[in-house]
């Protein structure tokens, strides 16, 4: 690199031009002036000056060349030297906006916003395809209930199920709403009353908070605990037989602690088991708790297809002669919406 840049500066065009136009103009005014004595002294006087003129430029070069290689050395020294920029001569990496953008961000965001640091949402809109069967009752009058899911479907006024769900980091909150309004007509045992017509009209919601336990590529789980609100509104029409037709009707709504767990496993990557139970009791109700199993379909990393059983057990007594003591069992259909 040293011997380049010598050589570059002494065979520098402008340079040899000069070096020639002295060397002519001396040569002729010795030539036309001069004894042969003086002009050959001018001549050797002119050479001089330009062999002077010379060692300096080539003194120079090689002073910047052996800085260049000192600067070289030096980054060598410093670790692994990097790309330099073609008209700069600066880190062509350091100066591209969209570098600085990927090196200035701490690691520490990288992994949160890997891990997913905001409010995650899902809806499952669902049909519950169950029966009830149990006994009712509204100020003192009790009869027994056993409707298939046919007798409800048949006979099934409203009904509107679904569930929200919302996660930020471990923080779990779980919505599951149920509306059902049915009503049946059946005739009674003996001859006390001829039929009796039933009308139920159901509200539950289970508001729930948790926290994410465990949560990897085999699938996660959760621990929860909220409460069980139902209101529920009971009427009871007995139509006349040896005994007049008498008819009672009567609303009630009750909240009831539960805690529980819920969790998924992962079959692969399309297909996944799902399971949630919950007990309580005491307060409000009696006793109240449901278990869901089901399996799982992902369409995309957003939809997914799922279904299984669910059951759901409630037993409340109020000292007025409300009863509801049932249980709902059936098969749960359903598809989940994430954003």
């Amino acid at each position: 690199m040293i011997l380049k840049a010598i050589f570059k500066t002494i065979f520098n065009k402008k340079l040899l031009a000069t070096v020639m136009l002295a060397s002519t103009a001396a040569l002729a005014q010795a030539q036309s002036d001069d004894p042969p004595v003086t002009s050959q002294k001018r001549l050797n006087d002119k050479a001089q000056d330009v062999g002077q003129a010379i060692e300096v430029k080539s003194e120079t070069a090689a002073h910047g060349a052996t800085a260049a290689v000192s600067k070289i050395d030096d980054t060598k020294t410093e670790g692994t030297p990097t790309p330099l920029s073609a008209k700069s001569g600066k880190n062509a990496a350091t100066e591209s906006p969209f570098a600085k953008s990927i090196t200035e961000k701490p690691a520490s965001a990288l992994k949160q916003g890997a891990s997913g640091s905001g409010w995650e949402f899902a809806v499952t809109p669902y049909l519950y395809m169950t029966g009830l069967s149990g006994t009712i009752g509204a100020r003192g009058r009790t009869t027994n209930v056993d409707l298939s899911f046919g007798d409800i479907f048949e006979n099934l006024n409203l009904g509107l199920m679904g569930t929200v769900e919302a996660r930020k980091g471990r923080f779990v909150v779980v919505n599951d709403l149920m509306w059902i309004k049915l009503g049946e007509e059946r005739d009674t045992p003996g001859e006390l009353f001829s039929s009796v017509k039933v009308g139920v009209n159901m509200f539950i919601w289970d508001p729930e908070v948790g926290y994410r336990l465990y949560e990897g590529d085999g699938g996660n789980f959760d621990v929860l605990g909220g409460v069980r609100i139902m209101s529920v509104e009971t009427n009871i029409n007995f139509r006349a037989g040896i005994l007049p037709a008498t008819d009672a009707s009567e609303r009630k709504t009750w909240a009831t602690p539960v805690i529980g767990a819920h969790g998924t496993v992962n079959l692969s990557p399309k297909f996944y088991l799902a399971t949630k139970f919950d007990v309580g009791g005491g307060i409000g109700a009696d006793f109240t708790g449901q278990f869901y199993g089901g399996l799982g379909y992902r369409i995309t990393p957003k939809i997914a297809l799922v279904g299984g059983y669910r059951y759901l057990k409630t037993d409340y007594d109020s000292e007025a002669g409300f009863l509801f003591d049932t249980s709902m069992n059936g098969i749960v259909i359903g598809a989940k919406f994430a954003f």
